[in-house]
């Protein structure tokens, strides 16, 4: 199988020592690695989070000004679109955010609704769905949006390949910068999927001491992330559109049922304004949100807790969802990629918060649950539908859809992987992909085998490390791709 890679083999050696050398020290001082980490990413939120949320604001107002540019009518590749809208925007939501969506779906409006960061000035449900709407909305899909852009010109117009490092550097050119840049891109995207497998993995447990009452142990994890994994690893093996493209669809399907579900069964006007309302809010107040300014103001907490992390996150999953985006693009326009993931994608994240957070406030105000039932993001959705008719068939949607997403996540890693350890190609060797999958498997065995859920939270925060140093590469990136390949205002 290696013999498949040798083109790459030294950046693979390169990854696989820095995951070796995590593990020993994760093995050896495990606590101490835990408290490093989780000190280095308080400090690193607190001295730079300010500076996430100027460059959120900024990719929002540069996808913005590239749509509205002429060069927007410039096609990725010739041809018609390789997919569907209605399958590219599953396989968008189902590598970008999918899982979250089912993740926070109640708990996030409840927390806000419960504990409002600041002294609200509109009704305690639109100013829930506010705060809801700019974490969830246009600033992590403006992250991913920007990355993709950049990779796609870089595939289908410059005939180049999905590395960072030659769509900054060129072809051939600063070998040494290059292998580090894509290194360090490579290890985003590892962590990342690592972080985002932990977080489903436990929720998918959560469901199974559902419907079976079982307390597992927190390494009994591990067998259904084997499953997971062996099935995310058929699906990349069988390509985007035999594999990928099928189960992102099943996802798109099933979360739309349960969103039309949940709203049939609550009030039909009362989402609509909440949603209307919740949208104006959110619009009229965004630059202030964005930028931490006048009556929007927060605590530094607050900032650090939310704001600064998710930021932080999102743009520490830029370079995997960039990446696959880009792949899926071929045959659209820069205009319709940037609305297809900055504007679509945020008002179906819009509405799907109002419909589950608006039926959760009218449950709380009424007394049909205790305050601390929403508490959880794992098990917070499927004790909502425990409120509501027919719980047994929308909880068994809920966990089928927890797995499909889980796998769509790391298929999609996978296949990112594999075009990185592949030149970049966009239809990597199958071999790889399989290399990829067992590997990603492994990683996160042994890191729940060393370390339960504390390690797998120490990956979370090296993630967050790692957003900082890629921030840069970004600026790098978007600037190189404006001012010397897309020139967007040219006739």
């Amino acid at each position: 199988m290696l013999k498949a890679i040798t083109s790459s083999s030294f950046l693979l050696r390169l990854t696989f020592s820095v995951l070796v050398i995590f593990l020993i020290l994760a093995l050896f001082f495990g606590e101490g690695l835990a408290g490093l980490l989780a000190q280095a990413t308080g400090s690193v939120l607190g001295y730079f989070g300010g500076f996430y949320l100027y460059l959120g604001l900024a990719s929002v107002l540069i996808l913005g000004i590239l749509a509205a540019s002429p060069s927007g009518k410039i096609q990725f590749g010739s041809g018609p679109p390789e997919f569907s809208w209605w399958s590219w925007l599953a396989m968008l939501y189902s590598t970008g955010m999918g899982g979250g969506l089912i993740l926070r779906a109640v708990q996030e409006p409840v927390f806000y609704f419960q504990n409002p960061p600041r002294p609200a000035d509109v009704d305690a449900s639109i100013f829930a769905l506010e705060y809801t709407f700019f974490h969830w909305g246009f600033t992590p899909w403006a992250f991913y949006g920007l990355m993709a852009l950049v990779v796609a010109y870089s595939l289908y117009v410059k005939k180049g390949s999905a590395l960072s490092s030659e769509s900054l550097l060129g072809r051939g050119s600063h070998p040494k910068w290059a292998g580090f840049i894509d290194l360090f891109i490579l290890l985003c995207t590892l962590f990342g999927v690592v972080a985002g497998v932990g977080l489903g993995s436990r929720q998918l447990m959560e469901a199974i001491r559902y419907w079976t009452g079982w307390d597992y142990a927190p390494i009994a994890v591990i067998v259904p992330l084997f499953f997971i994994c062996f099935l995310a690893t058929i699906s990349a093996f069988l390509g985007v559109r035999r594999g990928i493209r099928l189960i992102s669809n099943w996802n798109m399907a099933g979360a739309t049922a349960l969103l039309v579900f949940a709203w049939a069964l609550g009030s039909f006007w009362e989402v609509w304004k909440n949603l209307g309302l919740g949208l104006f809010a959110y619009l009229g107040d965004f630059f202030t949100l964005s930028l931490n300014l006048g009556s929007d103001r927060v605590s530094d907490q607050f900032l650090k807790d939310w704001t600064y992390f998710y930021w932080a996150f999102w743009l520490s999953w830029a370079p995997f969802t960039g990446v696959f985006i880009a792949r899926i693009s071929k045959g659209r326009t820069v205009r319709e990629l940037i609305i297809g993931t900055l504007i679509v994608p945020a008002l179906g994240t819009f509405l799907w918060f109002s419909v589950f957070g608006s039926r959760s406030f009218a449950l709380l105000e009424a007394g049909v649950i205790s305050d601390d039932d929403f508490a959880s993001i794992y098990s917070s959705i499927l004790i909502f539908f425990s409120f509501l008719p027919f719980s047994v068939i929308s909880n068994l949607v809920v966990t089928g859809l927890v797995g499909t997403f889980l796998i769509t996540s790391i298929d999609s890693a996978i296949f990112v992987l594999s075009m990185f350890s592949d030149q970049g190609k966009a239809e990597p060797n199958p071999r790889i992909r399989v290399f990829w999958g067992a590997s990603i498997f492994i990683f996160t065995a042994l890191l729940i085998w060393i370390g339960s859920e504390g390690l797998l939270e120490s990956v979370s925060n090296l993630l967050i490390l790692f957003a900082l140093p890629f921030s840069l590469i970004f600026i790098l990136l978007v600037g190189h791709f404006i001012f010397y390949q897309f020139k967007p205002f040219r006739s």
